[in-house]
C-alpha cells in the first residue's frame, strides 16, 4: 500500500508540472485573390504559375522547344510540342539515311491528357524506327519543315540523331535525365538542350497553346488553356456550385482527375456573332498542389484592359 501510494502521489506531482495544452489557432486562409497572365494576343508565351507565390515563376516563347524527354526514373517517354502544332509519324525504316521524304506517312499528334500512352512516340524504344516530325509553325505562322529523327538510349540518357528532310547534313545530341525536373527539352532549330520549365515542385499550372482532339468532329484543333503539373498535383472540376460556396469539404465530395487537361480551354467560348471570347466563371476548380495545399479557382476574363485577347484572369482562394 505504501509503494502504491508513493507512485500515485508521484504521478499527481508530475501531472501538475505539465502546462495545459494551448489550442492550435486555425491557419489564416485569407481572402479571394487574383492574377492575370500574358499569353499574348497571338498566344506566343507559355507560362508556369505557382499559387503559393501567386506569380509566374517562369515563361518562354511557345516555339522555344520541340521535343521533351521524361526525367522520371524508368520512363523513357518523348513528348512533342503541340503548341507549335507539331505532328509526328513513325516510318518503317531503321536507318535515318533511308528516310528522304514524307510520302505515305500517317501523321498524328500527342493528346493533351498527359498520358504517356497517348503520345506519338510511345514505346519508341521497343521498335527503334525512324520518326518524321512535322515541326509545325513559327510565331509568325510560317511552316518550319520536317525533321527525321532516330532515338536511342545510352544508359539513362537519350541520344537523338536527326536531320531536316531535304538536307544532307545530320547531327546528334545526348540529353540526360535530371530528377529535379519533370522533363528536359530540346530544340531542333538551335540544336541544343533548352532551359524551359522550373523545377517540378516550383509550379502548379502551365498556361499555353496545345492541340486538343474533338472526338465528335474527329478534329485536332489548336486551343489555349491550362494544364496542371504532372508531379503530385491533381485537379477536380465543380460546375454545380457557386464559387463562394466551395469549401475544403468539396475535396472529398468530387473526384480528382488524372487527366492533365481537366482545366483545359473550355472555361471560355468564342461568340461568333460578337467576335469575342465569353468566359464562364461558373466553371470552378480545386487544385491539390505538390506542396499539399488546396486552392479553389475560376476564370473571370480573357482580355486585358486594352481589350486584347490572350490575357487570362483568375480568382482563387486557399482552402
Amino acid at each position: 500500500m505504501r509503494v502504491a501510494l508513493t507512485i500515485l502521489l508521484g504521478m499527481t506531482f508530475l501531472t501538475g508540472c505539465f502546462e495545459n495544452d494551448e489550442p492550435i489557432q486555425p491557419f489564416p486562409r485569407g481572402e479571394v485573390e487574383g492574377f492575370s497572365l500574358e499569353v499574348g494576343p497571338k498566344y506566343t508565351q507559355q507560362l508556369y504559375y505557382s499559387f503559393a507565390q501567386n506569380q509566374v515563376v517562369k515563361s518562354n516563347d511557345r516555339d522555344a522547344w520541340d521535343v521533351a524527354f521524361s526525367c522520371e526514373a524508368g520512363n523513357n517517354s518523348i513528348y512533342m510540342n503541340t503548341g507549335n502544332s507539331m505532328y509526328g509519324a513513325i516510318t518503317d525504316k531503321n536507318q535515318i539515311s533511308e528516310v528522304n521524304d514524307t510520302a505515305g506517312l500517317d501523321f498524328t499528334w500527342d493528346w493533351s491528357n498527359g498520358k504517356d500512352d497517348s503520345t506519338v512516340l510511345y514505346n519508341w524504344e521497343t521498335h527503334g524506327k525512324v520518326a518524321v516530325l512535322d515541326l509545325g509553325y513559327t510565331l509568325d505562322n510560317q511552316h518550319r519543315g520536317y525533321v527525321k529523327a532516330k532515338f536511342e538510349l545510352q544508359n539513362d540518357s537519350l541520344v537523338i540523331q536527326y536531320g531536316m528532310i531535304g538536307q544532307r547534313s545530320e547531327r546528334s545530341v545526348i540529353m540526360g535525365k535530371d530528377d529535379i525536373y519533370n522533363r528536359v527539352y530540346f530544340s531542333f532549330e538551335t540544336g541544343t538542350q533548352e532551359d524551359i520549365e522550373p523545377v517540378k515542385t516550383a509550379y502548379d499550372l502551365i498556361f499555353r497553346q496545345y492541340i486538343y482532339y474533338f472526338e465528335v468532329e474527329d478534329l485536332p484543333y489548336s486551343v489555349v488553356g491550362a494544364l496542371y503539373n504532372p508531379t503530385n498535383t491533381s485537379v477536380l472540376s465543380i460546375n454545380d456550385k457557386d464559387f463562394a460556396d466551395i469549401t475544403i469539404d468539396d475535396t472529398t465530395s468530387y473526384s480528382f482527375s488524372s487527366q492533365q487537361d481537366v482545366i483545359g480551354y473550355d472555361w471560355k467560348e468564342f461568340n461568333i456573332d460578337e467576335g469575342v471570347y465569353v468566359v464562364y466563371p461558373d466553371k470552378n476548380f480545386i487544385i491539390r498542389t505538390s506542396l499539399g495545399f488546396f486552392y479553389k479557382f475560376h476564370f473571370v476574363d480573357f482580355y486585358n484592359t486594352s481589350g486584347e485577347r490572350g490575357y487570362p484572369k483568375v480568382e482563387f482562394k486557399l482552402l
